[in-house]
């Protein structure tokens, strides 16, 4: 069951990217970074399919991960590397299907569904294939970081498109590079996120209680020293989900009206009563 959902995701994701690229983003002439960027950087001067184009670097970087990161890396960009090439070209019709008339919609539009095609390949521990894999070569080789990489490839790739766009494919451009990373970060996380109540109470046993026995959450005390008191007291750490707050301060509140909460969001959390801690399905392990 696991493998299915593995390449349903991946398939899904991969067809997203195809769709916005073909039916958004190529019509458009907007500016865009990573592997996108690259090949309309590409298109602009050897004026070739931007599909072919694709095809190319995605074969030319599967071999270089291949050589440099091995077997069972290789293995998990290889599905990106045959259906996305393939999907454009299935998808290519779109090009001549003017869905929105205005650019900045059509970039926000675009983003919205690379985030998602991106988030659904990565949330299942594969790769999207393209120029992810020379930053990991630096990271594994060189100890460079992954992140920092990619973002100084994109900012080059973008400064160099800026030469020969328009001031609104610019604009729509970088729109359309928040937007995509912005709903990808949303997919990446979706289901896991939580939130931490940071507790300072002088009733902490009895909260230690409330949390133990009858919310049935896990709780971790620790000393601090106030501030201004400079007394020793018990702080109560605690993860619950979005939904359960407003339950769990109506809680607290009953328990100590003088407590003093802090509220943290964290992105994911794994372990006992939430995901598991395993890794991500895949193909490997």
């Amino acid at each position: 069951m696991k493998t299915i959902q593995f390449f349903a995701r991946i398939l899904l994701g991969n067809f997203l990217l195809a769709v916005a690229v073909n039916m958004l983003v190529v019509p458009s002439g907007f500016i865009a970074g990573g592997s996108t960027g690259l090949a309309l950087i590409i298109m602009h001067w050897a004026r070739l399919p931007y599909s072919t184009i694709v095809t190319g670097i995605n074969l030319c970087m599967f071999a270089i991960g291949f050589f440099f990161l091995g077997k069972k890396f290789a293995l998990t960009t290889l599905v990106s590397t045959i259906v996305y090439p393939l999907f454009l070209s299935m998808t290519a019709f779109l090009a001549d299907i003017e869905l929105v008339s205005d650019p900045l919609i059509a970039a926000i539009m675009a983003g919205g569904l690379m985030g998602c095609g991106l988030g659904l390949v990565i949330q299942s521990g594969a790769s999207t294939g393209g120029l992810d894999i020379p930053p990991i070569i630096l990271e594994r080789k060189f100890g460079w970081n992954v992140s920092v990489t990619m973002n100084i490839m994109d900012l080059f790739i973008l400064i160099y498109q800026i030469t020969y766009s328009t001031p609104e494919q610019i604009i729509c451009g970088l729109t359309l590079v928040f937007v995509t990373y912005f709903v990808m970060n949303q997919i990446m996380t979706f289901g896991k996120a939580a939130l931490q109540l940071m507790i300072m109470s002088a009733r902490h046993e009895t909260m230690r209680q409330l949390f133990v026995d009858t919310l049935d959450k896990g709780a971790t005390l620790f000393w601090i020293e106030g501030g201004y008191t400079k007394k020793e007291a018990k702080a109560i750490c605690a993860i619950v989900a979005r939904k359960e707050l407003y339950e769990v301060q109506k809680a607290i509140y009953e328990v100590d009206p003088e407590a003093f909460v802090v509220v943290s969001k964290v992105s994911e959390v794994r372990g006992r009563g939430f995901k598991p801690l395993s890794h991500r399905p895949g193909m490997i392990g």
